[in-house]
């Protein structure tokens, strides 16, 4: 049984990551991410291990933010929100030039799991997008990843991209994108009488 508080406790915290918080998020994703080992096709395991060491790698690319859920028992969650323009590797080895914000490597501890730690990671997220002035944000699965597919559905994601529409290791990942809708301008004030 869980230690952790519920994610509607007042101990769950979500925050901009720290220089210090680099070795947790590294070992959080990891945890996350391990359950995907072996069903990881052979071709694209290796690209996606160096993929992820080098994001990993890059705490101070300033076109990218590291947001984390941590509680008083430390980080349960974390998530890697990517600006336009950052420059990320790809599964097939090469480097992409993102054109639209992206969501990447949501990641939460087994222990942590359904208290809504990535559903409010990837709120975070979209509001960021919308912080900037962005009309989507994107995020990468892949059909291995039923946790993330079903998370994306739920939040009203739109699948953009099928497993299978590319080549080589990039065919294996699904894209979905969130409609960035603008917020409500305040109503003005009526006139005073």
């Amino acid at each position: 049984m869980s230690t952790l508080p519920s994610h509607t406790s007042p101990r769950f915290r979500f925050r901009l990551a720290a220089a210090y918080d680099w070795g947790d998020i590294a070992a959080v994703t990891q945890q996350a991410y391990g359950q995907y080992e072996l069903a990881i096709m052979e071709d694209c395991r290796a690209s996606f291990q160096r993929g992820m060491q080098s994001v990993l790698a890059a705490k101070d690319n300033p076109d990218m933010e590291w947001w984390v859920a941590e509680s008083d028992h430390g980080i349960s969650g974390a998530v890697l929100f990517c600006h336009p323009g950052a420059t990320l590797p790809a599964l097939d080895d090469s480097t992409v030039t993102l054109t639209q914000p992206e969501a990447r490597l949501l990641s939460v501890s087994p222990q942590a799991r359904g208290q809504g730690l990535g559903h409010r990671l990837m709120q975070i997220c979209i509001q960021r997008a919308r912080d900037i002035g962005a009309s989507a944000l994107v995020v990468r699965t892949m059909p291995e990843m039923a946790s993330a597919n079903k998370l994306c559905q739920q939040m009203g994601f739109q699948k953009r991209t099928e497993a299978g529409a590319r080549s080589g290791a990039m065919a294996r990942l699904n894209d979905y994108t969130f409609a960035i809708l603008p917020e409500e301008a305040p109503l003005p004030s009526p006139p005073p009488v």
